[in-house]
């Protein structure tokens, strides 16, 4: 064990350790405070020090003449946190994460936010400062959204696993996995199935009369974006089209201009955005350009959280069930933390296309 702490903070640590590991199951008896300080070569007061730690975090019984048992899950107050980068990018995950924090409440289990990770733009340093707010917190599980657009964001979102694992933390993914489809982690996840979503929206589009779809999204897409793309290249193909007639683009804000020009030259008139920021921010070039929405171009988004009902030409959208999320991602949290053996769940919750005017068919009154 490492010096640089109190030698009664290093036992606890390491019995918090052996107790969330189940080394040590509830009813088990600890080890007598006598063979704890032959153990630790140290004195009775700094192993009742360390005893007394887990007695108030409710995980011990301590009593005289019996010895120090373990208590059961349930009657320890839980404690769980967000490791969510970047938190405010992302619509999806505000409402998500006030979903489980009501949950949680509701069941009585403690919720924590890491405070704002401000001395560096670094998304890596920040995850890594997160993480470490979170373990010395000792929360029971942590709800991660792995991090995205960073250099190998595999190895770098495995590592920050295997770190709160190592401390006996419970994890919950949410959205995304670490690994790229379709591979999949040892972890606990929910989201919704984005190849389905894809398919969905491509679907809708080629049944509104559109001819030559387009997948546009911004450079370096996540996973959970590839698949969606994914999605849109089935229903082309079960349309009877070429997968490969799908038109993909990497969308340019800084030159919108070109963006446009080049879906317009390739006789693209349905368009598939990755998310609804992007599509709000494509309508508009395109009816700066007075392109008729939905008359010559369809504009589809996904996720359908904050404003696609308030743009000028209201967005069809996919939308995300974030509340359903966030309520069964709290309920596969405590039957972890209760239940740390269960086979791993990964659920997804299957969410709905949203029909609005940027889609309409050409035939169907406004």
């Amino acid at each position: 064990m490492s010096n640089s702490k109190p030698r009664y903070l290093q036992i606890y640590e390491e019995l918090l350790l052996h107790i969330r590991e189940r080394k040590y199951l509830p009813g088990d008896l600890l080890p007598t405070e006598s063979e704890m300080c032959e153990e630790y070569q140290v004195s009775r007061p700094t192993i009742a020090k360390a005893l007394k730690l887990l007695s108030d975090e409710k995980l011990v019984k301590r009593k005289a003449g019996f010895g120090t048992q373990v208590l059961a899950p349930g009657k320890a107050k839980q404690k769980v946190g967000f490791l969510i980068p970047r938190l405010q990018e992302t619509e999806i995950f505000e409402p998500i994460c006030i979903s489980i924090a009501e949950t949680a409440a509701a069941a009585g289990v403690k919720m924590m936010l890491p405070a704002e990770i401000t001395a560096s733009d670094d998304l890596k340093i920040q995850t890594e400062a997160m993480a470490k707010q979170l373990i010395d917190a000792k929360v029971h599980g942590v709800f991660f959204a792995p991090a995205e657009h960073v250099i190998d964001p595999q190895s770098f979102n495995y590592m920050i696993l295997e770190r709160l694992r190592k401390h006996g933390i419970h994890v919950v993914l949410l959205d995304r996995d670490l690994y790229r489809w379709p591979r999949q982690t040892r972890c606990d996840l929910i989201g919704i199935d984005n190849i389905e979503a894809g398919y969905v929206v491509a679907t809708h589009l080629l049944e509104a009369g559109c001819q030559r779809l387009a997948f546009v999204t911004r450079g370096n897409p996540a996973m959970t974006v590839q698949l969606r793309r994914m999605g849109c290249r089935e229903a082309l193909v079960q349309k009877g089209l070429l997968a490969t007639s799908l038109y993909t683009l990497d969308y340019h804000t800084e030159e919108p201009g070109e963006s446009v020009d080049e879906l317009l030259e390739n006789g693209v008139d349905g368009i598939i955005c990755a998310n609804d920021s992007t599509a709000a921010t494509l309508m508009r070039n395109l009816l700066d350009r007075d392109i008729d929405i939905p008359g010559k171009v369809k504009v589809c988004g996904f996720d359908d959280v904050k404003y696609a009902s308030l743009l000028s030409v209201p967005l069809t959208s996919y939308k995300q069930p974030c509340k359903e999320i966030g309520r069964v991602a709290a309920e596969i949290m405590i039957n972890r933390i209760k239940f740390p053996d269960e086979p791993v769940r990964r659920v997804t919750i299957q969410g709905q296309l949203i029909e609005r005017k940027s889609s309409e068919p050409l035939d169907q009154p406004s």
